[in-house]
């Protein structure tokens, strides 16, 4: 019983100590802990406090900056949209049979001019035309049977059912005859307008079906010229806005007009169609060529153009410093257009403002400035 006794005491008093070793340790990490917050957000402090000092030094160390300016001077600027686009002829068809037969007369030269309506390729129609005076024979005996019933029941010599069966028998042969000269008249294929007609595809003597192609058939006197631009110049795009035009091989510039636009904006390439047409005298754009497409969207617009550097993006939109009694006045602008090199003003700025142009970087509002230069 004592050795039990003596045993559990043991026990005892070795977790007590365990306890007080682990409180003893955990006194230490935070003892550490308190010391290094002490002794390091000062540092920080004064680290980030100096930092501040330094930029605030450095900005205030700029009393006076040497700039380069340029005085506005308006200019007239058309706004233009480049594009590519594709020449097609003002109208194109395919010359194809209506029904299916045996050539048996071409009547038109590759490459010749033709007027509307000339007969161009001719397709056998013997049975049709045997048909035909079979019809018309038989029209001549229902012809006079008509007349016959006429006079008899107008002599109340026959009935009116008799009269009403002649006619109508006369009527059902008229029907038939037309159709018969509607199908005679689809084996003539006609000029469907003045135009040229290209290389041909048949002989005479070969059968040929409505998928045959016989020639293709062309009216160039004008062409058509169908290009895209971004939707964003929806609104811009003018049915008669001018139109320039060169093609691969001429050093030529062609005048066109836009004369149809696309009501809708393609969904996925975000941009619309727009059709213009140009003379062709002489032939000398093909149709299919590629185009360089050149479209002035407006004419002789006021503006003031200024080097790129020299607008700055502000939260209140696009902005240049004006040099004004010897100091830096930022000037909210309208950007009409813009490449590389220079950026063209709308609105903002007058004739005779003076933009500073160099030391962008450093400039804020107020800046006492001395010019160096101007260009």
């Amino acid at each position: 019983m004592n050795s039990l006794i003596n045993l559990f005491i043991e026990k005892k008093g070795f977790q007590t100590r365990s306890m007080l070793s682990k409180n003893k340790t955990i006194k230490i990490v935070i003892t550490v802990l308190i010391i290094a917050v002490v002794v390091i957000i000062p540092k920080l402090t004064f680290l980030k406090g100096s930092s501040e000092e330094k930029g605030r030094s450095r900005r205030d160390s700029v009393k006076e900056l040497t700039v380069d300016v340029i005085i506005l001077k308006s200019a007239e600027f058309s706004e233009k949209i480049l594009s590519t686009g594709t020449i097609w002829a003002n109208e194109e068809v395919e010359l194809r049979s209506e029904v299916s037969g045996r050539v048996t007369g071409i009547f038109f030269t590759e490459g010749n001019y033709v007027q509307k309506g000339e007969l161009l390729v001719k397709i056998n129609d013997a049975e049709l035309q045997a048909q035909m005076k079979k019809a018309e024979s038989r029209r001549k005996i229902l012809e006079d049977r008509e007349y016959r019933q006429r006079i008899l029941l107008e002599k109340s010599g026959t009935t009116q059912e008799n009269y009403d069966a002649a006619l109508n028998e006369l009527q059902s042969l008229d029907a038939d005859i037309e159709l018969l000269k509607a199908q005679i008249e689809k084996t003539e294929i006609k000029a469907p307008f003045d135009g040229y007609v290209g290389l041909r595809y048949i002989s005479e003597g070969s059968y040929i079906t409505p998928s045959t192609k016989i020639a293709l058939f062309q009216k160039t006197d004008k062409v058509k010229i169908d290009f895209a631009i971004p939707g964003k110049y929806y609104s811009y795009i003018k049915k008669g806005n001018n139109v320039k035009l060169k093609i691969p091989g001429s050093v030529r510039v062609f005048d066109a007009s836009v004369f149809a636009i696309e009501p809708k904006i393609d969904e996925e390439s975000r941009s619309v169609i727009v059709r213009a047409i140009a003379n062709n005298a002489g032939r000398v754009i093909p149709p299919g060529a590629f185009a360089n497409v050149e479209v002035k969207i407006s004419e002789k617009v006021e503006t003031f153009s200024v080097p790129t550097e020299s607008v700055i993006p502000d939260i209140s939109g696009q902005v240049v410093y004006l040099y004004k009694n010897g100091t830096a006045v930022p000037q909210t602008i309208e950007i009409l257009d813009r490449d590389v090199k220079t950026v063209r003003i709308a609105s903002g700025v007058h004739e005779k403002d003076t933009v500073i142009v160099s030391g962008i970087i450093n400039l804020r509002p107020g800046l006492t400035v001395k010019v160096s230069g101007i260009k």
